[in-house]
């Protein structure tokens, strides 16, 4: 199963309401057969949609193609780190945190938000 596919039912999407919330989120126009191409592997898009894809399904246009198994490229502890959210906590402390981050997204699994 393709990735977009695998994707699209995560979110519980018909094909039609996944086409209908793309094209309008993004302003594109794509047609039921273009979806369905994507889905079947029949068809690639092109690079400026294949970014509005991976912003959609809140993973990284590697892992949308099928060339990483890793959804996202920046991890959440980076993000945390980089508001300096734990700077005052000592090493063993930011190991726990890690770690309880890293088992709330396997239990999870960070779903895309619509906007």
């Amino acid at each position: 199963m393709s990735r977009f596919k695998e994707l699209r039912l995560e979110l519980k999407l018909t094909q039609e309401k996944f086409r209908q919330q793309f094209n309008h989120e993004y302003n594109r126009s794509y047609t039921a057969a273009a979806i369905s191409q994507f889905e079947n592997d029949k068809r690639t898009p092109e690079i400026s949609a294949l970014k509005d894809f991976s912003d959609f399904f809140n993973v990284s246009i590697d892992y949308l193609l099928g060339q990483s198994n890793i959804k996202t490229e920046i991890s959440t502890i980076a993000l945390h780190r980089q508001d300096n959210l734990m700077d005052d906590l000592p090493p063993e402390a930011i190991e726990r945190v890690e770690e309880f981050i890293e088992l709330m997204r396997l239990k999870y699994q960070k779903k895309p938000t619509t906007k």
